[in-house]
């Protein structure tokens, strides 16, 4: 995740609850067991800096506990789950890593530090995309590994980062931003096959990235800041088309995960509201706004999933020592108690 990059990212979450009104009930009424979910919803992230996943609430740790881990990345493929991220070894080197099912698997050898920030399966395929310091230099390459083997994007002169990764057929997409040793600020951009597009020039400042597909449909999501102020402003394209820029009238609007359901267009972030100072988390159907959050903590949509008319956020809230949550139809779901610093980073539903 592009995030390690930087220095000092403290991530403090707080928790709003709404406690729905209980409707009374008559002694001749009669009682009827809970209607079954069919939806199972798996969230992956972290708490106290130890990688996990949440299904249906219930967590698993991934992280050995003793360093720090991140899980950033989350894919199911039947009943296999999919997940990408890091962990700290004992000589303090970044580790990209992968778990099937719970069980790990080093991407590098652990000499240099390495992250893996995206994963994508098909059929028997696994493709995981990151970064990895170049030999003997202080620049991160993009790569991305199939099945394990590296792939190498960039040559290591310039600073690049591999942030999505997805397939539609046999050509391999990848997101990310670069930025020339010279350059102050990096700029937004994909690879087809290993070959470099610019999504845009050195007038913003690289944001985040996103990556999904939809059929034979290929989107692209990218948020750049564009003032000195820091505020941002997200674009999204479908197959490579004329880029769309998600304009709700607000000055800030950082988009973070992008999810297509039929014709409809679904973008989870962060922004500003007219007249509040706190950063609100929201998403975007077809640009226009759902607000999550109102404050006064400032909150944060990092993924996005969408089921049917259900609409699922996963994220966190700042304030206190924080906790993991998710959004359903703008109502909270706490993953977390707040007693340790949490996050979600991918939220996945599967109909059962």
């Amino acid at each position: 995740m592009k995030h390690h990059l930087r220095t000092a990212l403290t991530l403090l979450i707080a928790l709003t609850l709404a406690f729905p009104a209980c409707k009374k009930r008559t002694t001749d009424e009669p009682t009827s067991p809970p209607e079954p979910s069919v939806l199972d919803i798996y969230a992956a992230g972290r708490e106290g800096y130890v990688a996990k996943y949440w299904k249906n609430g219930k967590e698993v740790n991934l992280g050995n506990g003793t360093t720090s881990s991140d899980a950033s990345a989350m894919a199911i493929a039947g009943n296999d789950v999919h997940i990408a991220g890091f962990e700290i070894n004992a000589a303090g080197k970044y580790v990209a890593k992968y778990w099937k099912n719970g069980v790990s698997s080093a991407l590098t050898d652990g000499s240099r530090d390495a992250f893996a920030n995206d994963i994508f399966i098909q059929g028997n395929d696994v493709y995981i995309a990151g970064q990895e310091i170049a030999p003997g230099k202080s620049t991160y390459q993009a790569k991305y590994w199939k099945n394990g083997t590296p792939v190498v994007l960039t040559d290591g002169t310039q600073q690049a980062i591999a942030t999505g990764i997805a397939l539609i057929g046999n050509d391999v997409y990848v997101t990310g931003e670069r930025r020339n040793l010279d350059w102050l600020n990096p700029v937004t951009v994909y690879w087809k096959n290993g070959v470099l597009f610019d999504l845009a020039d050195r007038t913003t400042t690289a944001g985040d990235q996103a990556i999904t597909v939809s059929g034979n449909d290929l989107y692209l999501l990218w948020s750049e800041t564009y003032n000195s102020s820091g505020q941002s402003q997200t674009r999204y394209s479908k197959n490579l088309g004329s880029p769309v820029l998600i304009n709700d009238g607000t000055a800030d609007v950082r988009g973070n995960s992008i999810f297509v359901n039929g014709g409809d267009v679904y973008v989870a972030g962060s922004g500003t509201a007219n007249g509040s100072n706190a950063i609100m988390a929201k998403y975007w159907k077809n640009g226009s706004p759902v607000i999550l959050s109102n404050g006064p903590e400032s909150a944060f949509g990092l993924s996005i999933a969408v089921s049917g008319a259900d609409v699922f956020v996963g994220g966190y809230r700042d304030g206190g020592s924080g906790t993991a949550q998710y959004w359903k139809n703008g109502t909270v779901v706490p993953l977390t108690d707040g007693s340790r610093a949490a996050l979600v980073h991918k939220i996945v539903v599967v109909r059962k």
